[in-house]
This record gives structure tokens, sequence and C-alpha cells, in this order.
């Protein structure tokens, strides 16, 4: 693609990428999950698995569609489609700073728990961002 003023001239200046802004909220964010307003003590362990998890279980609106693992086909999408249907408390289920919360999903008529951070979601609504947001915080502040 070239690119062309309005009155058809070509552009013959350089190229240049600007690279995407990051998210200047998303650390904002995790801290309110947190509950940690001044940023001690971020890293993955199970004291803030716990937190998160009690953020995430008023927050997330379920259930919601995923993806495991992550499709990059519309035919994978069809294939790996499952539904989240449940966050499992990390207070009495599997959960470690290795894989992190888990939740239960529906595939058709299999239910299997799966890691949250493992997961694509489907639609855009609010739930993509707080999966997003645990998922930075997950794969950035771990041990």
């Amino acid at each position: 693609m070239r690119l062309a003023f309005t009155d058809g001239t070509a552009w013959t200046g350089p190229w240049m990428s600007v690279p995407a802004q990051p998210d200047r909220n998303r650390r904002s964010r995790i801290l309110q999950a947190l509950g940690m307003p001044g940023g001690d003590g971020m890293s993955v362990n199970d004291k803030t698995l716990i937190r998160y998890y009690d953020y995430l279980v008023e927050n997330l609106q379920l259930p919601f569609a995923a993806c495991y693992p992550a499709a990059t086909t519309p035919a994978q999408i069809a294939r790996d489609r499952c539904t989240v249907i449940e966050l499992l408390d990390p207070r009495t289920t599997l959960c470690d700073e290795f894989d992190g919360l888990f939740c239960r999903t529906r595939k058709q008529r299999f239910i299997v728990n799966l890691p949250l951070v493992e997961l694509s979601i489907l639609q855009q609504d609010r739930n993509v961002q707080l999966i997003d947001d645990y998922a930075y915080w997950f794969w950035h502040w771990r041990g």
C-alpha cells in the first residue's frame, strides 16, 4: 500500500512504524484487582492468586465463550470453542504460580478444568479486559 496526499501525490518521505501504545491504565487496574494501591507485592504467589480470584469472581460475567488452545483460524475456533462456566476457588482446588487460576469449562458434553491464562476469549466484552489484565499480571510478575 502506498500513501498519497489528497491531490494524488505519492509520499516520498521516510517510512517509520509507530509501535502500539501500551495500556497506561493496566497497572492501576491490576493493583485494584490485587487490593494493593501502593504497588508493593505484585508477584504471583498463593496470596495474590487468591486476591485476584476474589476480584474476578466479583467482576467476570459468566458464562462466556473462549477457545482452548488459542485459535488462529475460523475452523480452529469452531473445533476448540468452549464455554467458561465457573472460576475455581484456589483455596480448595489446584492453583499455583506455574499454572495460575483454573476455570471449569464445557466443551460439547465434556467438562474440563483449564488454566484461565491459557484461554483466548472470543466475545468482545468486559471479560476480555479482565482476562487480559490477569494474563498480563500472571506472565509478567511470576517469580
